[in-house]
Parts: structure tokens; C-alpha cells; sequence
């Protein structure tokens, strides 16, 4: 399945009665602000820095209230690096090797339309910077934070203090593997 900004996913988050719940949302939180004449503009905002998390208003009543883990098996980025087709953008694959599916922590909300009162059910995926020790460091400047699978519930169930323990690059250098798969489309992907 190829997951776009602002298509529907699936997200794993903790019902009310602390059991693991999947629900499908639309990736992306979706914020306006005045633009240059003054008209409100809409922006989707698909990802979010672990670095600005507890910061930006955006981002921080979600932190707070409201994380989710994304369930992932391969994200794409577009490097212009000369040792992957003499410098031109090149579409490049990213997985786990030895885990087919996992984990990226994400946040997620509930928020009404203010045009049409409909629930618009978002997430969004936080970034970190790739491991100093991964092979995907020169291919982005971010990557997914991805968890051990052994951290999902402490991300879904812990406090915000107790989760910064969770917010750090994934270092095991064989963990992730890239793989060539064609030129530039229009923008980024996910799954």
C-alpha cells in the first residue's frame, strides 16, 4: 500500500480501556494561518520534529494527550547524492531487513472543520535525525522515529516526561537498508 499525505492509514493507539485500538486517519494535522492578504491558508502538516514536539502549539496538546504508533514497512526519499545516480534526484527505498513491518511513533487528533463541523480524524509521524552509525544517514537529513517493538506500549501509555527516553535516532548500523528504485516523482511517500 502506498500511504500520501492526507491519505487514510492505519494507526495503533490505546482505547479508553487501555487495550491496543487500529483505526484508519488521514495523515496529516491540518492548520491555517493568515496569509499575505489576511485570508486564512491551510497547510497539512504531515510530520513533526521529536526537537519542537513540547514546543510548537501544533504539535504539543497531541503529544500530550494523544500518541499513536504507525504501523510502517518501507518509507522513500529522493537524495541527490553523487554516489547514487551521479547526484540526480533518485528515488530510494528505506526498510528494516529483519523486521518486515514496524513501528514509527506518531501523534494524532480529533479536530472539527470549522467550514463544514465535520471530525477530521489526523495523524502525524514524528522525526528524528538518522543515526550517526546508520547507513541511511547521507540519504535525509530526517528519518521516522522508529521504536523497538518492546517501547510501543510505554509510547502509547507513559507520560510526556517518561517518553523523552523513547525520542532518540535508531542506532543499530544494520538495521535499516536502502535499495535504488527509480527518479523523482512529485513528492514523498509512505509504507
Amino acid at each position: 500500500m502506498d500511504i500520501r499525505p492526507s491519505n487514510d492509514a492505519p494507526v495503533i493507539l490505546l482505547n479508553a480501556q487501555s487495550q491496543y485500538e487500529v483505526q484508519l486517519r488521514k495523515w496529516g494535522f491540518i492548520r491555517s494561518w493568515p496569509g499575505k492578504t489576511g485570508k486564512l491558508v491551510k497547510k497539512t502538516l504531515i510530520n513533526a520534529k521529536f526537537e519542537e514536539i513540547t514546543m510548537k502549539r501544533s504539535f504539543k496538546k497531541a503529544f500530550v494527550d494523544s500518541r499513536c504508533i504507525i504501523p510502517i514497512n518501507t518509507w522513500f526519499e529522493w537524495p541527490e547524492i553523487p554516489e547514487i545516480n551521479d547526484g540526480l534526484k533518485t528515488k530510494v527505498r528505506i526498510f528494516m531487513p529483519k523486521r518486515p513491518t514496524f513501528g514509527a511513533a506518531g501523534i494524532y487528533e480529533d479536530a472539527v472543520d470549522t467550514e463544514t463541523g465535520e471530525v477530521l480524524r489526523r495523524f502525524s509521524m514524528l522525526t528524528v535525525a538518522p543515526g550517526t552509525n546508520s547507513p541511511i544517514k547521507n540519504l535525509h537529513a530526517r528519518s521516522p522515529l522508529v521504536l523497538p517493538a518492546t517501547d510501543y506500549y510505554d509510547w502509547l501509555s507513559s507520560t510526556p516526561g517518561e517518553v523523552q527516553r523513547l525520542i532518540h535516532p535508531y542506532e543499530d548500523s544494520q538495521a535499516f537498508d536502502f535499495e535504488i528504485v527509480g527518479k523523482k516523482e512529485s513528492y514523498s511517500t509512505l509504507f
